[in-house]
């Protein structure tokens, strides 16, 4: 055992975040850590490492345990270097050498009478220094700088003083990974590093022959580098062999067994109830008191319920667009001291998915900003197609009002809703009583992203551009926004380095690295694959745009324009527009009855009478089916459209 957990309770004020949490970690166990924003990992690493005590409950810790974790300030000398830094790992190989050092100066002098002796003692320290690997050190040193992000050796020796937070945090982490101990605790290890860095990452911990534990929102991280997964939910720790995706496996299964179980038992406990009613002044008294006792004494199980089904989204593109969402023609991005992109041309056409993706500074940002019209192109054209509505989701979050509420946020796009729906609607992503008077500014990063999340899907948009849209989301939120996304009909542009996320909701990729741009399809993964095997090509981009009008020629007489033929095209166009009003105002209003359907379904009182409830689903089924057939409707009259106006 390293260490264990022991009927853990701990509480903040009215908020009970452990309750009853048991779980031992055993040597060489590589695990990862899971739940929801605020459900306590991070309280669970503070009691761990005694920078808090538990309110109940024990924590047993092995005799001489050794912990190695990245703090939240540096601890570095004034004017160390970061290489110096890094190497502060190895600090009982250092002494070592110091020592090793110091006699070699003393050995210049053969004269000295304890020569022989300082031979011997040289000797033995020469050996400490080889059983402790010391001779490959500045290798490993090197290797680690390197493989999160510290490329440049230039650097190495620049005070570490002077480098942003990001990057004390790739040094903390760095030197951590280094450092000689029993048990290693990360938490979200992956931040701040690119997708080169995350690999590396994730090497290292496969060949890692020590004991970890890490907090992790990186699924693809967590497949790759644990063998076991603890969910923290509602207070409790729950353990599940096997990688993420085996938990997610594991976890359904364990819901639907419970799921059943209370079934049974509230089946059970409503026919002996019913008996008792029958019987309790009949010639059954006996039994029927009998079965009061026996439901008295009864552990009644509660309604399974799950941290991941509080966020439930719904991603509403709105009235179709035409076939053609945005075309980039020849777009140079970037600013005047250095472009990210040059001659770059891409059509995107309705329903077509594509994510940004490269290393950390490559300029993914800035290119979504360009086609979201937030920077202007240094040169080139963003255009966008008929009837396209954009939607920005920006990952500083700077759309939201610091000085405004959570309630605010969301009445101020739509002031036709009541207090009572805003609510509702808020309730979805997990904002419920009072969260909703809360100002923004005071909000945590994960609250902020949700709220973020909230106001564009409220606003809706058949052109949706996101930044780093899975930023501060715990992996129940990430896994209800990429279902939301797969639903979504419009056309996405995404920026994410969560390669879980973009296999499951790219079809294409952007490759920005080194002021270049290259359109691969395909997914994440599918892409590596194909670059291993050197067999990745860049997809043929075909720029559609309007075709220019004919330019008159001098002498040319001025064109005659068949004004018959005009207003009955005219005529056309509007009879066209009106059945397309008319066919998305009855989508719009199928698709409302379908997430009020939705929340019915979720209600405890509907979810009790069975028969209103099959009603309810057969109901859905319809409207399902008819909004696919006015779906249809709507782009064959769109095409005719289009055809009409060219």
């Amino acid at each position: 055992m390293l260490y264990r957990f022991d009927n853990i309770e701990k509480s903040y004020g009215p908020h009970d975040v452990l309750q009853g949490a048991t779980w031992q970690h055993n040597p060489g166990e590589h695990v990862g850590l899971v739940g929801r924003n605020g459900a306590g990992k991070t309280t669970l690493f503070r009691l761990l490492l005694k920078q808090e005590e538990p309110d109940h409950g024990t924590i047993l810790r092995a005799s001489g345990l050794t912990i190695g974790h990245v703090g939240q300030h540096l601890d570095a000398e004034p004017g160390m270097s970061l290489f110096d830094y890094v190497e502060t790992a190895f600090a009982d190989v250092l002494k070592i050498d110091r020592k090793m050092r110091a006699i070699e100066h003393d050995l210049a002098d053969p004269s000295r009478p304890d020569h022989d002796r300082l031979l011997e003692k040289y000797a033995e320290l020469q050996h400490d220094y080889e059983h402790a690997d010391g001779y490959k050190l500045h290798a490993e040193v090197e290797r680690v700088l390197t493989g999160v992000g510290f490329s440049d050796k230039a650097e190495w020796q620049r005070p570490i003083a002077e480098f942003s937070g990001g990057q004390q945090n790739r040094a903390m982490l760095a030197r951590v990974l280094l450092t000689r101990v029993d048990l290693l605790l990360l938490d979200e290890p992956t931040n701040h590093l690119d997708l080169k860095g995350i690999e590396f990452l994730e090497e290292f911990l496969q060949s890692f022959p020590g004991s970890y534990l890490l907090i992790s929102h990186d699924r693809t991280f967590l497949n790759r580098t644990v063998a076991k997964i603890i969910e923290l939910a509602h207070g409790k720790l729950i353990e599940y062999n096997g990688n993420y995706e085996r938990f997610v496996e594991l976890r359904a299964e364990r819901m639907e067994k419970m799921a059943i179980d209370y079934e049974r038992q509230q089946e059970m406990i409503e026919k002996t109830e019913e008996f008792i009613r029958r019987n309790i002044a009949g010639q059954k008294t006996k039994q029927a008191k009998s079965r009061r006792k026996m439901l008295g004494r009864l552990d009644e199980l509660e309604r399974p319920e799950t941290d991941e089904t509080l966020a439930k989204f719904n991603l509403d593109a709105g009235p179709r667009s035409g076939a053609v969402a945005m075309t980039v023609d020849r777009l140079a991005a970037g600013y005047d001291a250095k472009k990210i992109v040059d001659h770059f041309s891409l059509t995107i056409r309705r329903g077509e998915r594509y994510a940004i993706m490269g290393p950390n500074g490559s300029g993914k940002s800035t290119l979504l900003k360009t086609f979201a019209g937030r920077l202007p192109p240094l040169a080139g054209t963003v255009t966008y197609g008929h009837n396209v509505h954009l939607g920005y989701y920006d990952q500083t979050l700077g759309d939201l009002d610091p000085k405004g509420s959570v309630l605010d946020e969301i009445w101020n796009l739509d002031h036709s809703q009541t207090e009572e729906q805003v609510r509702k609607y808020l309730a979805r992503f997990s904002f419920f009583d009072d969260d909703v008077f809360k100002k923004t500014h005071a909000l945590s990063g994960g609250e902020k992203g949700r709220l973020a999340l909230a106001k564009i899907m409220y606003a809706g948009g058949n052109l949706m551009l996101l930044d780093e849209p899975t930023n501060h989301l715990d992996v129940y939120t990430r896994e209800a926004l990429e279902e939301a996304l797969e639903k979504f009909t419009g056309a996405l542009v995404v920026v994410s380095h969560d390669r879980y996320f973009v296999d499951r909701v790219a079809e294409n990729i952007i490759l920005v690295e080194d002021g270049d741009a290259e359109v691969y399809a395909g997914g994440y993964s599918e892409l590596v694959e194909r670059m291993k095997a050197g067999l990745a090509t860049p997809k043929k981009i075909e720029v559609v745009a309007p075709a220019p009008p004919p330019q008159p020629r001098a002498g040319d007489p001025p064109p005659r324009v068949d004004r018959t033929e005009q207003k009955k095209r005219d005529k056309q166009l509007k009879k066209i527009d009106e059945e397309l009003a008319r066919l998305e105002q009855r989508i719009a209003s199928a698709e409302a009855e379908r997430e009020r359907n939705d929340l019915l379904l979720c209600s405890e009182e509907v979810f009790k009478d069975g028969d209103r409830v099959k009603k309810i689903q057969a109901r859905n089924a319809d409207l399902k089916a008819m909004i696919e057939l006015l779906s249809r409707k709507w782009e064959e009259l769109e095409t005719q459209k289009e055809e009409l106006a060219s």
